[in-house]
């Protein structure tokens, strides 16, 4: 039931500090004086679940609090119904962040031994770390995340103490600014391991061994996947996103730029909140507090979940709930499948959320889905939310004032369940089950018991239950999800047969379907998969119309085809169909360095009109090739003379404009290419043309080499780099992808409300000078904060910074560790981000 807290608190005006998160020019004037804010103590755990508020039908119970847990960031259950949790107890123990870098966290688990729901027991498998942040349970060890560590943690003697510590990458994130780096470990339907805020996924081969895999980096706290593998994630501003196409796919062309699919946002940046009190404590309320004292948008959204189980009502199945700590709430969002292949949220509720707190410790930092279908929220339970790096002397007069800073080490752990729910609490342990149990629990209607059973039968690869799994796979009578799971589970395991597959394509579910089809890739270079191809194309080209969950999954698939067959296959996909959300991007993904030959099959097709946005996205990536020989020919199209439809012609000049690269704000900027367009400048010449002008347009901010009067800040042609370099250039392409490529990605494109587009940016292209200012101090501007990097040395940042200026099309000259050490002097005695205003005054 909730309580409001008895007193209130009317906060003075006095000078302000300087902290590390202020902005200069800023006035933070405090909350307004009419604001009645009330107090915040530290309540015991019994007091806090009294100051909950749930939707009406549900209620909250205690699952896990202080002194049982501390401090917890993540969780996760293992197969016999034991939590284990993730503590950083070392983050912000104070207002300035001392003792952050100190061994003091910890892997726990915790234990119902008397069967009553609640958690009464800790071991402590593992101690001494660093800010964990997150962990998986994976084979017969625990995956932990302590950044840029993550270790594979392993109890040997039985003890419940982890004795072998294996580190299995050493680049994962970086220490030092624990809001912006790798977390999230999630083993996905996919059989890969995904974070958050990272451009590498993990595969568990068995024996205590992983291999690893470049991927699109994806959110900043917590990840989530849906019924069908897709994954969900999101950043501090922006509630929802979701990868409608898996992010590897279109890491396939590396000419591929500005793809949609992947990513996508769900809701928009600023979906009104309601918080259950005034929320004057937060980094920026002098900008963004309303009249009542509350903020109404997230600013530290995290935790996602998509909820997958029979728990809660039908209505609430594929929901997503969001964590906001800095609100004291948990979101809930209402996700609906469009006919035309977008996935759209909205709120579920108006005027109030899912679960709001009067208690300002309230941290929901991450939901979890657990064994009894119920949902866990993971509350940090502290004053101190906002890390040192961001802190304003605004949100710093808030903590003294209330004592914010008082009571760390605290933490809870609390059960979301209808009201009437009557949950099991017979003991249950999936990992001494048997294969042929564990097939059977794929078709669970709760997901915790589908993913747990599918990573332990793909962890043993039981030969036993091959039949099984092909079994389920084909029953066209069985549950939709349950086939699912099955055919990754086959494909996990190796033991994924083309049979199997063509029988699930004849699956009348979508779901069923568009997985049998995006399986069907790992047969299709081989001979063996030729009936599947064939029947790939024959749904993609049904004249009837396939669902677009299935033509993009075709288009996908087909990427990976042979050549001679995929070409016109994907041509046939685009002219029916290449109107679609994202499939031209699908399309694209599989044709690296065969665009011109698509493009040349669509042109030739009079009624293909529908694959403009194929041709254009094409083009980009044409233009991006560098290819002269690709380049001539695609340009011959658009010489006025020549016997080009409309359509093309025009997809192919929105092609060139979709190449050139976009700097702040959509600004389009010059862009090179190593030959003359002679046809462009045809065609812009015939003012009577409805191209022409469009084409003027273009002409002006491509550049070429022997291009008379061409205006840009660097060469269209590079200089070449000497050995000296050349090795820093190497250096700092290897540092760029460990410290920068999970928010700027790994081409450079950046990641909307998270990181700026770096390719052809000002920053980069540039002043040198403002360059190196920005990386050793940071730059803060439009919502997006860069945090400084000054604690590496001058030769780290000079490669960076010459990997910047000579990569994705840059020219400019390269940087040496002398001109860093002299902005580092220059900016010694700087504790603050820069901002574009200060960088624009400086000469240099």
């Amino acid at each position: 039931m909730r309580r409001l807290l008895p007193l209130a608190l009317v906060l003075s005006v006095a000078p302000l500090s300087a902290q590390e998160g202020d902005r200069d020019g800023e006035v933070q004037a405090p909350p307004p004086a009419h604001l009645v804010i009330p107090p915040a103590p530290i309540l015991t755990p019994e007091e806090a679940l009294d100051t909950l508020t749930v939707a009406p039908g549900y209620r909250v119970e205690l699952v896990a609090a202080d002194p049982l847990v501390h401090d917890p960031v993540a969780l996760t259950f293992g197969p016999d119904g034991r939590i284990w949790v993730a503590e950083m107890r070392g983050y912000m123990l104070n207002a300035d962040g001392i003792g952050e870098d100190a061994p003091v966290g910890t892997i726990a688990v915790l234990e119902d031994t008397n069967g009553d729901g609640r958690m009464d027991k800790r071991t402590v498998f593992a101690e001494g770390l660093v800010m964990p942040r997150a962990l998986a349970l994976v084979g017969d060890g625990l995956l932990v995340a302590e950044p840029p560590h993550l270790w594979f943690l392993r109890d040997t003697d039985g003890d419940g103490k982890a004795d072998a510590k294996t580190e299995v990458a050493s680049d994962y994130g970086r220490a030092g600014n624990p809001e912006h780096t790798a977390n999230g470990l999630l083993w996905a339907m996919d059989n890969w391991i995904y974070s958050a805020k990272h451009d590498v996924r993990f595969r568990y081969e068995g024996d205590g061994k992983f291999t690893r895999e470049t991927t699109i980096a994806r959110g900043q706290w917590g990840i989530s996947q849906d019924n069908t593998g897709r994954l969900h994630h999101n950043t501090n501003s922006d509630p929802l996103h979701a990868d409608l196409i898996p992010g590897e796919f279109l890491l396939r062309n590396p000419n591929l730029t500005a793809a949609e699919g992947a990513g996508v946002r769900l809701v928009p940046a600023n979906l009104r909140i309601w918080p259950g009190r005034v929320t004057p404590g937060v980094n920026r309320g002098y900008q963004i507090l309303d009249e009542e004292g509350k903020i109404n948008a997230m600013t530290a959204a995290s935790g996602p979940l998509v909820y997958r189980s029979s728990l809660f009502p039908p209505e609430f199945l594929g929901n997503a709930f969001v964590a906001e700590p800095s609100a004291n709430l948990v979101k809930r969002i209402i996700l609906k499948d469009q006919d035309d292949g977008r996935l759209v949220g909205k709120n579920a509720y108006e005027g109030t959320e899912f679960l709001t707190s009067t208690d300002e410790r309230f941290r929901p930092v991450n939901l979890y889905q657990g064994p009894d279908g119920a949902i866990y929220v993971v509350d940090m339970y502290r004053g101190i939310l906002q890390h040192r790096i961001f802190l304003t002397s605004f949100l710093r007069k808030q903590i003294e004032q209330r004592d914010l800073d008082k009571g760390v080490g605290l933490g809870r752990i609390y059960r979301i369940v209808p009201e009437n729910a009557k949950l099991s609490r017979v003991a249950v342990n999936l990992a001494r089950e048997p294969s042929n149990r564990l097939v059977a629990h794929l078709s669970s209607t709760n997901s915790w018991w589908r993913d747990t059973a599918q990573r332990l039968l793909v962890e043993r690869r039981d030969p036993a239950v091959t039949a099984d799994l092909r079994a389920l796979a084909r029953n066209p009578g069985a549950a939709p999800h349950g086939r699912i799971h099955a055919l990754w589970t086959l494909h996990g395991a190796g033991r994924l047969d083309p049979e199997t597959v063509f029988k699930a394509m004849e699956s009348p579910d979508v779901e069923v379907r568009s997985t049998a089809v995006r399986l069907a890739e790992t047969f299709l270079a081989s001979p063996e998969g030729e009936g599947l191809k064939k029947r790939i194309q024959k749904l993609a080209t049904a004249p009837s119309g396939e669902h677009p969950r299935v033509l993009l999954a075709a288009a996908l698939a087909l990427g990976s085809a042979p050549a001679s067959s995929a070409t016109p296959a994907l041509a046939t996909i685009a002219r029916l169909h290449g109107d679609q959300p994202y499939l031209a991007s699908a399309i694209v993904s599989g044709l690296h360095q065969r665009e011109h030959e698509l493009i040349a099959r669509l042109a030739a097709d009079p009624g293909a009109g529908k694959a403009a946005p194929v041709v254009t996205l094409a083009t980009s990536a044409v233009f991006k090739s560098g290819n002269p020989e690709h380049l001539n020919a695609l340009l011959a199209r658009v010489d006025p003379k020549a016997d080009t439809a409309v359509w093309v012609r025009t997809a192919i000049l929105d092609g060139i404009e979709h190449f050139l690269p976009k700097a702040g704000r959509g600004q389009t900027m010059p862009g090179s290419i190593p030959v003359e367009p002679k046809p462009l400048i045809a065609l812009a010449a015939a003012e009577s043309d409805p191209g022409s002008k469009q084409a003027a347009g273009l002409l002006a901010l491509l550049r070429w080499p022997g291009k008379v009067g061409a205006d840009s800040d660097t060469p269209a042609v590079a200089t070449r780099l000497n050995r000296g370099q050349r090795a820093l250039f190497e250096k700092g392409q290897a540092q760029y992808a460990m410290l920068c490529a999970a928010c700027h990605q790994p081409g450079g494109e950046g990641m909307t409300g998270l990181a700026p587009q770096l390719v052809y940016s000002r920053h980069v292209v540039g002043s040198e000078h403002n360059l190196a200012r920005i990386i050793l101090n940071g730059k803060e501007g439009g919502g997006l904060m860069m945090p400084p990097l000054g604690s590496l040395d001058d030769e780290a940042i000079a490669g960076v910074m010459t990997y910047l200026r000579r990569s994705w099309g840059h020219t400019a000259s390269p940087v040496s560790p002398t001109l860093v050490k002299e902005v580092r002097a220059q900016s010694e005695t700087r504790t603050k981000p820069w901002t574009e205003e200060e960088l624009l005054s400086l000469a240099n």
